[in-house]
């Protein structure tokens, strides 16, 4: 079969000043990776620039779709399906909306591929296709059709390498990696842990390195954490995973650089120093670091003090967190911090206060209002009470738009006070500021550079993303 792998995109110019450093793509490189050889296989990267061909001669179309591009996705499968195309669609919007999804495919697929996409593709040969493949301990009770169910969640040792050949490498300054799956933490504003389940699942030591030692100099890995949960596991083997896993890539060549999604609490950790220092000799950095908010009834809405190490919300302390941020940067670990604003006891000021502790503590400042996303915890509660506001598209989920009704704060106002904070935030001063702390901190040119094109991309991209916020609401 010719299949087509789409991964798409509404706005790529503004995507990618967000992003400077263009990242490539996991999901479409790992889905043609398990594609069986036989198959000829397109990928279609909108982010890059890639352009779409309805009128290709191509068997089957299957598009990601994520909230905030669930729109535009559909648009596309639309389009093929009345060409008389076989469109599947996946990913974690479909996860949370299934039937809304299968509206506009021939076959939706809901979970982990490893073992949906060859059944699915064997299906369409003898045309038996499903309406619904599932992977995983998921309800499909309420799913309407044909559905095939693999209950286990797949293990992850013997996947493929990502087929990253299809794509033009050139064009991407990271290339993208997971090591593991699965997240104990149930963060209220996140489906992570429903997606991927409570426990962690590792790929074995031996395959990742083997597939690190073929990438570029820069690298981005796609993990929840890739320091771990060992606070929240009660598993000593996690810790020892991430021992091995970064002493056997700091053996790799020298020079690599990469970056990921990790918890400040990992310097808690039994032996949580020495996996810093090996994470950092293996070209870690910088840390994506999900800190979601400086109150503690913020740290209680959001769920987030499990994985900031507090036994609970109430034993919430700033000091504690600007500790663990001081002891990472000072092993030459670079900290974005993303913070959340929009909880019920939040006020206006809350905004500010916010990046007044990104100053002190020399934190890249990420800080967004508080958007529910279908499939978490959060988007239940809110819709059940009726706070999501009503009428809204999908891309409002994600592009700066307030989506739900504060107890205090109007959506207008909090829409203007985050622009205000992010563009105060990402003044050249403050950038400069920053980027010459990473400096002081890490002798690393590379590092440097990464940090102040991240934080040049934000300074560019602000101004487009909060334009097409007060486009799109005038037009409402």
């Amino acid at each position: 079969m010719k299949i087509n792998i789409i991964f798409p995109c509404r706005d790529p110019e503004t995507s990618r000043d967000m992003a400077m450093a263009i990242v490539m793509p996991l999901a479409p490189t790992l889905l043609a990776a398990l594609t069986p050889r036989e198959h000829d296989v397109k990928l279609v990267d909108m982010l890059s620039g890639d352009q779409v061909d309805y009128d290709a001669e191509v068997d089957l179309v299957a598009i990601t779709v994520r909230t905030p591009l669930a729109t535009v996705a559909y648009e596309i499968a639309d389009q093929f399906l009345v060409r008389g195309r076989t469109v599947v669609l996946g990913g974690p919007h479909v996860y949370a909306l299934p039937a809304e999804a299968r509206a506009h495919a021939s076959a939706v697929a809901i979970g982990e591929a490893e073992q949906l996409w060859p059944r699915l593709l064997e299906d369409i040969e003898r045309g038996t296709l499903g309406d619904f493949y599932v992977c995983g301990p998921y309800a499909v009770n309420q799913l309407q059709g044909k559905v095939v169910h693999e209950r286990e969640r797949p293990g992850l040792a013997g996947i493929p390498m990502m087929r990253r050949d299809l794509l033009p490498r050139k064009r991407y300054m990271m290339d993208s990696i997971f090591t593991t799956r699965g997240c104990p933490n149930a963060c209220n504003f996140c489906p992570v842990s429903r997606l991927f389940g409570g426990n962690i699942r590792h790929r074995p030591v031996d395959e990742v390195v083997a597939e690190v030692d073929t990438l570029g100099k820069r690298y981005f890995n796609v993990d929840d954490s890739v320091f771990g949960h060992p606070q929240m596991t009660d598993r000593p083997e996690e810790n020892q995973y991430y021992l091995d896993l970064y002493r056997e890539l700091s053996r790799l060549r020298p020079g690599r650089v990469w970056t990921g999604a990790g918890g400040i609490a990992a310097i808690n950790y039994p032996d949580g120093r020495k996996i810093l220092e090996l994470a950092v000799e293996s070209g870690l950095g910088s840390i994506a670091a999900g800190l979601e908010s400086i109150s503690a009834s913020g740290q209680k809405d959001s769920g987030a003090w499990r994985k900031l190490h507090y036994t609970s919300p109430h034993s919430f302390e700033l000091q504690k967190m600007k500790e663990n941020i001081q002891t990472l940067q000072s092993l030459g670990i670079e900290i974005l911090g993303f913070f959340i604003v929009g909880w019920d006891g939040d006020t206006m000021e809350t905004f500010q206060r916010t990046l007044d502790f990104c100053d002190e503590c020399g934190v890249v400042p990420f800080i967004l209002p508080l958007t529910p996303m279908p499939g978490s915890n959060i988007y239940d509660e809110y819709l059940a009470a009726d706070r999501i506001l009503p009428g809204l598209d999908w891309e409002r989920f994600g592009d700066g738009t307030v989506v739900f009704k504060h107890p205090t704060m109007g959506s207008q106002e909090m829409e203007d006070a985050s622009e205000a904070t992010m563009r105060e935030g990402y003044s050249w001063g403050r950038i400069w500021r920053r980027t010459l702390s990473t400096i002081r901190q890490r002798h690393s040119l590379d590092v440097a550079a990464g940090s102040f094109f991240t934080q040049y991309g934000m300074h560019r991209s602000i101004p487009k993303v909060f334009g097409q916020v007060r486009r799109r609401s005038s037009h409402e």
